[in-house]
């Protein structure tokens, strides 16, 4: 039977606040039109079969010049560049040629549960070692020496980090280099979130180091900065040790990055650089509106150097929360989720005016029945 509203309730669906849901991990920026303008020309001249297998030879030549122009990274643009079927595929690839049965790697933390997964599918485990949050979720590289055994095969080392956005200083980075050198690890460089650096932060690749080069593989790709998130593209580079068994696993699973999305990227990495400074300032723009907002609130939370989410305090809240977060029409990511148990991830994913919004209500939220 169908169910008619009585006009109290229509009238209380009118009242009821927007649902706000801060729990994304995509910018969703649309697509730069030069990158579209070239997918449109690859198609129209018939690029829509299989690439070479690794990637187009003049996508890998871009990727290993900008790798040498901007992370200092010196690799072969044909033995030694892997272009993938986005970054999860190169994670994927990654783990499996380094893991097997029983092995163990480290990962850099708050991390998402992506890396616990891929590691288990490969037959291994992951341990994910978080920072101190009263250092920003800095990496440690002491706790990460804690946490090897003698099945550490590889260190992921997420720089900028994701959802902390810390950015691993120069002194932190040599730290790590050299314990992966000691210990005889290969260290997995997740560097997605390069372009978003803020905060006068410096972004420095491990495989630029000396002596860990040869033992690096860099994953990075074009989703977020250049919005070609669903075009599934991204790349991974190191010495030929490593990517040759990667490219082999990598052609068995999907033979090639679409060729349409190639032609994509390399007009991204070979364009104008004004669409990255406008993805840029957009993100700088709700960052500084969301802390502004986050303060007036009265809410705690780490600034983070990097990125577009941020980790909110709510390690006094009680059981209530999830039902007092419903009831504020909010929706917030868990930090459980990331090794960050009694912290709230807030993307800035929304206009300004939402985040701000946003804020207020987490703000009531922590103040009232959320917290103990």
């Amino acid at each position: 039977m169908k169910t008619i509203a009585r006009p109290d309730d229509t009238a209380a669906a009118k009242r009821r606040p927007k649902l706000i849901d801060l729990r994304g991990d995509r910018l969703g920026l649309a697509t730069t039109p030069h990158v579209r303008d070239a997918a449109k020309r690859a198609l129209d001249e018939g690029e829509t079969h299989y690439t070479t297998r690794p990637g187009l030879n003049p996508l890998r030549r871009a990727i290993a010049e900008k790798l040498e122009r901007e992370n200092r990274i010196t690799v072969h643009p044909e033995r030694e560049v892997l272009v993938t079927c986005g970054t999860r595929e190169a994670l994927f690839v990654a783990l499996h040629v380094l893991l097997g049965r029983g092995d163990e790697l480290v990962v850099t933390g708050p991390a998402p549960k992506l890396y616990r997964t891929v590691a288990r599918l490969a037959g291994g485990r992951a341990r994910v070692v978080v920072g101190d949050p009263a250092a920003g979720f800095a990496v440690d590289p002491d706790a990460i020496a804690g946490a090897l055994t003698r099945r550490t095969r590889a260190l992921v080392l997420v720089t900028p980090s994701s959802p902390a956005g810390s950015v691993a200083d120069a002194a932190r980075i040599h730290a790590l280099s050299d314990l992966a050198i000691m210990h005889g690890l290969v260290v997995v460089s997740v560097e997605t979130l390069e372009p978003f650096v803020y905060d006068g932060a410096v972004h420095r690749s491990v495989g630029a180091l000396p002596g860990i080069g040869e033992r690096t593989v860099t994953i990075n790709g074009f989703s977020e900065a250049y919005g070609l998130a669903g075009w599934r593209v991204g790349y991974m580079a190191g010495p030929e040790s490593l990517i040759a068994p990667m490219t082999q696993l990598k052609q068995a699973l999907s033979i090639c990055s679409p060729a349409v999305s190639q032609h994509a990227a390399l007009a991204a990495l070979t364009g104008s650089p004004e669409s990255l400074a406008s993805a840029r300032a957009l993100v700088e723009e709700r960052r500084e509106r969301a802390f502004d907002a986050l303060r007036a609130a009265g809410v705690g939370f780490v600034r983070p150097a990097a990125g577009y989410h941020v980790l909110v305090d709510a390690r006094g809240s009680t059981g209530s929360l999830p039902d007092a977060l419903r009831a504020a029409r909010l929706r917030l990511g868990s930090g459980t989720a990331v090794d960050a148990p009694g912290w709230l991830s807030l993307a800035l994913t929304s206009p300004p005016e939402e985040l701000a919004e946003a804020a207020a209500r987490l703000g009531s939220v922590l103040r009232g029945g959320g917290r103990g």
